[in-house]
């Protein structure tokens, strides 16, 4: 059984548009699982961000077991580190290749520095403004996102209309539909005031076992991305899949921006005897992961565990994407249901199944 699952999209569809098959694994492999192997176990299940999977669940055994949860300089180093890599390859591998019309690159990473093993991670993203201005940019960094807090609505498309570089011609190209497909917005907001939001959250996951598969917020469902993190605190506006694409991508050059290392939130909260909920701000939004222990005749040992990821909000059967689906009609509407999945970046493979239209299938790993 694959713990990713599978999303299935029916854009235009009466009733559900927006189907998954993700098993709720977590809870059975985790009970009677002793603590300290929980965090292996969970990086080696999730291989995507497994970095912020392993050290989430790092930091929620750490507090229910009492101990500092402080992350170390490396620590912050790695989990940015990983977050700029994983938006990297979303860019660069996924939105060519899912986009409808959109031309794969296959040189696309071929010399970027976040995957030039023999680099140390200072040395990695240190490069990569370089690399970032060169190859997609064709400027400065520290310009572009000049020009884009300068003029967030429209910065983006005139860059790419102008700009001669294989990132910005994909851009140019999608402009047009992806500012079309209209998206509502909810942002997920939980890290605004964490003490009184997250041990709330906490409650939840622990009295439902099954709430991992369609999360809610004050009785809503909520989305969380980028476009949610907690050292920004007036969210950026998100009222189609263009804005969520460029916010993808804005979130990346901010990450390799000096100031980087600030940019992800992260942290954990002991509940109680043998009880914790952590966090990290990933690529593709807010993971969280609870943990109660107990007493094992080897030591601490997991009764209970869950992993709230951000597919399982973005991807809710009543959710935002879902509500967007609902919306979609006409010929092209199978081309639109996939390009409003890559601007809620699925970390699962997805198809798209249009009623009297020819199947899509692209396969997202």
């Amino acid at each position: 059984m694959s713990l990713a699952g599978r999303l299935r999209l029916r854009p235009g569809a009466p009733g559900a548009t927006l189907l998954g098959s993700r098993p709720l694994l977590v809870p059975r492999l985790a009970r009677g699982r002793a603590a300290d192997d929980w965090p292996g176990l969970v990086g080696s299940l999730f291989t995507l961000c497994s970095h912020a999977q392993r050290t989430t669940a790092r930091r929620a055994v750490a507090a229910a077991l009492g101990r500092p949860v402080l992350s170390s300089a490396e620590d912050r180093r790695a989990l940015r580190l990983s977050t700029a890599r994983e938006q990297l390859l979303r860019i660069a591998h996924d939105w060519p290749r899912l986009l409808p019309g959109a031309q794969p690159d296959d040189a696309a990473l071929r010399d970027c520095p976040l995957f030039q093993d023999r680099l140390a991670p200072t040395e990695r993203l240190a490069a990569l403004p370089g690399w970032l201005a060169e190859r997609w940019l064709g400027r400065p960094l520290d310009h572009w996102l000049q020009a884009h807090e300068h003029d967030p609505a429209g910065w983006a498309q005139r860059w790419c209309a102008e700009a001669r570089t294989p990132l910005a011609a994909l851009l140019h190209a999608q402009a047009a539909p992806l500012q079309r497909l209209a998206t509502p917005s909810r942002p997920l907001r939980l890290l605004d005031q964490p003490l009184a939001t997250l041990p709330r959250l906490a409650r939840q996951l622990a009295e439902d076992e099954g709430f991992c598969t369609a999360p809610d917020w004050l009785g809503l469902p909520a989305e969380t991305g980028p476009w949610t993190r907690a050292v920004d605190p007036s969210p950026p506006a998100l009222h189609n899949a263009w804005m969520r694409l460029i916010a993808r991508l804005v979130d990346l050059l901010r990450l390799a921006a000096p100031d980087g290392g600030q940019r992800l939130a992260e942290g954990a909260l002991p509940l109680g005897r043998g009880e914790a909920i952590a966090w990290t701000e990933m690529a593709r939004g807010l993971l969280v992961h609870w943990v109660q222990l107990e007493d094992g005749p080897a030591g601490p040992r997991l009764a209970e565990a869950r992993v709230l990821a951000p597919t399982d909000w973005n991807f809710h059967p009543q959710g935002v994407l879902a509500r967007t689906l609902a919306t979609l009609d006409g010929p092209d509407r199978a081309a639109q249901a996939a390009r409003a999945a890559v601007a809620f970046d699925p970390c699962v493979e997805f198809s798209v199944e249009a009623a009297g239209l020819a199947t899509a299938e692209p396969a997202h790993a």
